[in-house]
């Protein structure tokens, strides 16, 4: 009885300190398909980084990606255009 008590003492406070950083207004939830989880937990233990960490550099070189783009003069023709 007293170990059966000691581990859920012990796991009660496990999750309130684990927890504790996830209850600040910085983070939020997000839905991703299993599929994708995947690939980002893959991504984040080969580049030894967090999933937030992660999440938050793919963003960012999406964005930085997305914007270079927008930068860049449209020099390919367009098809279907006037002759």
């Amino acid at each position: 009885m007293f170990l059966a008590t000691t581990f859920l003492l012990l796991d009660s406070m496990h999750t309130k300190a684990y927890n504790v950083c996830m209850e600040t207004e910085q983070y939020t939830v997000l839905r991703v398909r299993k599929t994708t989880r995947d690939l980002l937990k893959l991504i984040s233990v080969l580049s030894h980084a967090s999933m937030v960490e992660t999440i938050d550099r793919l963003a960012r070189q999406e964005l930085a990606r997305l914007q270079e783009k927008q930068e860049q003069p449209d020099v390919a023709p367009h098809k279907g255009g006037r002759k």
